[in-house]
């Protein structure tokens, strides 16, 4: 953006240099204004079009000339009103929206003292009125870029607070609950110190909602929110990251402390919901940085593990992660496949490694998998494979390991040889995962770039031919990639993607895993809501 200013300054310099040069009297000033017009148009779309390679030192030499020359066009202000004071003015508000106000300031000031140099130097009739009157229209214009600025930087803020916030509790919702996750990740690496998530989620909650409607219902999350606030520490952060499920961010604690944190706020919360028609208790999962992860989603995933024993020895308490305990707490098997769960760990440490690559964070594949999971019970499939196609969202871009940055991170569009080793990433994710115990998983990743109507790849598969879990996947994924912003392009929206997903059932998409997506997203009121945790 600056130096697109700097083209737009140069160009009004060459606009007043001509000017200036040109004859100037009444018929020549028409015929050298549009002359003027034109090549400094054609001087600022040459500017523009290589700002990206241009050096550091072209944008504060493009507004000093720019506005040295711009200033010499007052000169004939002085004698008639020149149209091209106007042309200075257009550069003066676009450019200032985008400076801080001590620049504005500056370039004002700047401008009061050529103009001035200029109209002593060589006097026209009525100098100071038109130094007056421009400087006025200046100062005017200065202070109401100001005001438009401080509106809209208002504006702007309440929307983006109002983006992280679930409205019910006035909490964080997980959209903010992963950004500030992501910053006290940053900070505890950079200090080298301890930071725990607690992730906990209310027991038998829907007793609630049946007794006592959802209105009800609400009234308990308000008063849970409430009960969260009120005894968390300041420094930690309490947000509401699904229906009924809430998570802590508490920097600078370990495990031990963070397991005290979590007993009091189980505590309180069963206080308050003591003397109630339907108690209320909640569950708390445990998981702390470098100790139990050192990324966001492998630090969410041993929270909600711990979350899962907790539940499953028999709620109201608190869990701190045990990878010892890991298997027994997902399956419930005696038969555990050590070598298995590590294996599958390190690859999903790997795939959130290839997302914070790729978008700089690890939500993409996260949000598939949440995707993939919700369409996938839609589907009535059972909790087996619910559980296994959510892990294939979470695994399913792991390829990309093998695709340079210059491509992933490509801010136009790709060429013939840069999508052909896009193209490569479904097989090399399938060879990463070359393992007994994910030998269904892989076939999907295999095959998520698939289509029904044949023209997917890397073997263009028909439908007949592509498991239901790979369609489930590649409509997650597409859905996915559609709505969060990239490199290349901006996000469509959830409006236009839903529309996109709808037009391609039948061919690039199966047609009743549309379905089911579309179905889910009806059921929430906030389509970011869809990554939350399934009830």
């Amino acid at each position: 953006m600056a130096r697109a200013l700097g083209g737009l300054f140069a160009a009004g310099g060459t606009l007043a240099l001509l000017s200036v040069v040109l004859p100037h009297n009444a018929r020549a000033n028409e015929l050298g204004l549009l002359i003027t017009l034109g090549i400094a148009y054609l001087v600022a779309a040459g500017l523009l079009r290589w700002a990206r390679s241009a050096p550091r030192w072209l944008l504060p030499v493009a507004l000093a000339w720019g506005t040295s020359l711009i200033t010499s066009v007052a000169y004939f202000s002085a004698e008639r009103p020149s149209p091209l004071i106007f042309f200075y003015l257009w550069i003066f508000l676009y450019s200032s929206y985008f400076f801080t106000k001590a620049q504005i300031a500056l370039q004002i000031a700047y401008v009061a003292i050529a103009y001035a140099t200029v109209l002593v130097v060589r006097p026209p009739p009525g100098a100071l009125a038109w130094w007056a009157v421009g400087m006025g229209t200046l100062l005017v214009t200065a202070v109401l870029i100001w005001t438009m600025r401080e509106r809209a930087e208002l504006l702007i803020a309440r929307l983006y607070n109002a983006a992280r916030t679930d409205p019910l509790t006035k909490l964080l919702n997980r959209r903010g609950f992963r950004e500030l996750l992501d910053l006290e990740l940053e900070r505890a690496r950079r200090s080298e110190s301890a930071m725990t998530v607690l992730v906990g989620d209310l027991d038998h909650f829907k007793a609630v909602n049946d007794r006592s409607g959802h209105p009800g219902g609400d009234a308990a999350l308000k008063r849970i929110a409430h009960v969260l606030e009120s005894a968390k520490r300041q420094i930690d952060s309490a947000s509401r990251v699904g229906g009924e499920e809430f998570a802590l961010i508490l920097p600078a604690t370990d495990q031990d402390k963070a397991y005290i944190a979590a007993e009091r706020l189980r505590c309180a919360v069963l206080e308050e919901f003591a003397d109630d028609p339907v108690p209320i208790t909640i569950s708390f999962g445990i998981a702390t940085f470098r100790a139990h992860g050192e990324t966001a989603a492998s630090l969410l995933r041993a929270a909600d593990d711990a979350l899962y024993e907790a539940k499953e020895s028999g709620r109201n308490r608190s869990v701190i992660f045990n990878r010892d305990n890991q298997a027994s707490a997902q399956h419930g098997s005696h038969n555990r496949d050590v070598e298995g769960e590590r294996f599958v760990a390190v690859m999903l440490d790997l795939a959130a490694t290839v997302d914070l690559r790729f978008s700089g964070s690890a939500r993409h594949s996260e949000t598939v998998g949440r995707y993939a999971e919700m369409m996938a019970r839609e589907l009535g499939l059972s909790e087996h494979r619910i559980g296994r196609v959510r892990l294939g969202g979470l695994l399913h871009d792991i390829g990309k390991v093998g695709v340079p940055d210059s491509i992933l991170n490509k801010p136009e569009s790709l060429s013939q040889e840069d999508f052909a080793t896009i193209k490569t990433h479904p097989l090399l994710g399938a060879q990463m995962l070359e393992h007994p115990c994910l030998a269904d998983v892989r076939t999907w990743v295999a095959s998520h770039h698939e289509r029904p109507d044949g023209r997917g790849y890397p073997h263009g598969l028909s439908e007949p031919q592509l498991e239901l879990e790979a369609r489930i996947l590649a409509v997650a994924d597409a859905y996915e990639a559609m709505t969060s912003d990239r490199a290349y392009r901006r996000s469509i929206g959830h409006e236009a993607a839903r529309a996109e997903v709808r037009r391609g059932a039948g061919s690039q998409f199966d047609a009743e895993v549309v379905e089911a997506l579309l179905a889910v997203l009806g059921h929430q009121s906030d389509p970011n809501s869809v990554v939350e945790h399934a009830a």
